[in-house]
């Protein structure tokens, strides 16, 4: 796939709503993963192919997108024409949520089933709140002399794999990882505000907002970490998660949010990772030996105050304790980011290691990006499990017959 400059064409309703680019991995060959960036709207990250206009016009019943896309999960989205809805779903409630914490993507979901040629309802269930299935893993970050290091940690089978530019008229702009295309894992926006997430405890759950929807609102809509707390203080919480905040002018802060409970924590440098840490949220912890095992190193590298590059290479180093190897356990390093919000510079490397060769990180300059300036690569290359441990991916599966059955 070719990089597509245009910041939006006009090929369905949501290349009209929404100008992005995606970077997403096309296919694990062994342990190494490659991304590529393409134009939301022109080639769709996620069903990967679009019909010209003219294209269109011969198949209006099946909306402009193409059948025919090289993503499985896209092409078992568009060949199951029935969704089965659960007792509990109503557009109208869905509708009156979106707009009033998320308008924005609400719009955009709009652009989605216009696009791909479905109803609202299926878009809704599929890219909005409900339909999400919520990230899991031990994501670490750290947060001291202006700058935002994370690590995102998650299984490789459901890693969406995409990082998302996204301007429009209806939010700030923005860059950072995606979750089914609309919702977000962490990023920062045009006034440097950046955020990321952190699993406390899946449940019980209660009725609310998903984290994914929640970081996808803050980008939208928040410039500062005041702007960011009051709004997550008013977000209902569906669980229990943390989310770190770092600002262009320094500020830094953890948000510990529980369904009807919101702890804040401040200060000059601090780090964050899965457990809550304020006196009032301590008794809703689960286990969280390895999350505070973590945590004195980061809180060691914060008081160290080390600059971006520095930063990315402690935590993106696979040896690093901050790196996680648990891929078949649970919960691997999948990505970092280091984000200097003052600049609006952000670092991004797939797998381990990925300072040691040049072409396996990403430096973008997010004002140049939103200045008009597109990104001058073509793919991005990842290894996980580092040098250290290389881990292969998908696992080899034996293909001998039990005893039995010889």
């Amino acid at each position: 796939m070719t990089i597509r400059n245009e910041r939006a064409r006009p090929v369905s309703a949501l290349a009209n709503r929404v100008s992005a680019e995606q970077i997403r991995i096309l296919k694990f060959r062994g342990w190494r993963l490659r991304a590529q960036i393409g134009c939301l709207g022109a080639d769709d990250p996620y069903f990967s192919a679009v019909e010209t206009n003219e294209r269109a016009a011969k198949s209006r019943k099946r909306g402009p997108f193409l059948r025919k896309t090289e993503m499985p999960k896209g092409r078992a989205f568009l060949r199951h024409e029935k969704t089965n809805f659960p007792w509990w779903f109503k557009l109208n409630i869905e509708e009156r949520v979106f707009r009033k914490h998320a308008p924005a993507l609400w719009e955009e979901i709009n652009g989605l089933a216009d696009g791909l040629g479905v109803p609202l309802e299926r878009a809704v269930m599929a890219f909005g709140n409900n339909g999400l299935r919520p990230p899991l893993g031990a994501c670490s970050a750290v947060m001291a002399a202006g700058v935002y290091g994370r690590n995102y940690d998650f299984q490789p089978r459901y890693y969406g794999a995409r990082f998302a530019l996204l301007q429009t008229k209806e939010s700030y702009a923005s860059i950072g990882a995606t979750e089914l295309l609309t919702d977000r894992l962490d990023g920062m926006n045009e006034h440097g505000l950046t955020i990321g997430l952190h699993l406390v405890r899946m449940n019980p759950r209660a009725p609310g907002l998903s984290c994914v929807l929640i970081v996808r609102a803050v980008l939208d809509q928040c410039a500062t970490p005041k702007d960011a707390v009051a709004m997550l203080r008013r977000l209902p919480h569906a669980m229990r998660y943390n989310y770190s905040l770092l600002d262009a002018d320094g500020i830094s802060a953890v948000v510990e949010a529980h369904p009807g409970s919101v702890a804040v924590r401040t200060g000059d440098w601090l780090a964050c990772t899965n457990h809550f840490q304020s006196l009032s949220l301590r008794p809703l912890n689960r286990r969280s030996a390895h999350s505070q095992q973590r945590l004195a190193p980061l809180d060691a590298w914060a008081a160290q105050r080390l600059s971006a590059e520095a930063m990315f290479s402690t935590l993106n180093r696979s040896t690093s304790p901050a790196f996680h190897h648990g891929y078949t356990r649970g919960a691997g390093t999948l990505h970092t980011i280091v984000a200097e919000p003052i600049k609006r510079h952000i670092l991004i490397g797939i797998g381990g290691n990925a300072a040691a060769l040049e072409e396996d990180m990403l430096d973008v300059s997010f004002t140049q990006w939103v200045n008009g300036k597109d990104l001058p690569v073509a793919h991005l290359d990842g290894q996980l499990g580092g040098v250290s441990q290389p881990f292969e991916w998908p696992i080899p599966r034996s293909r001998r017959k039990p005893a039995e059955w010889q």
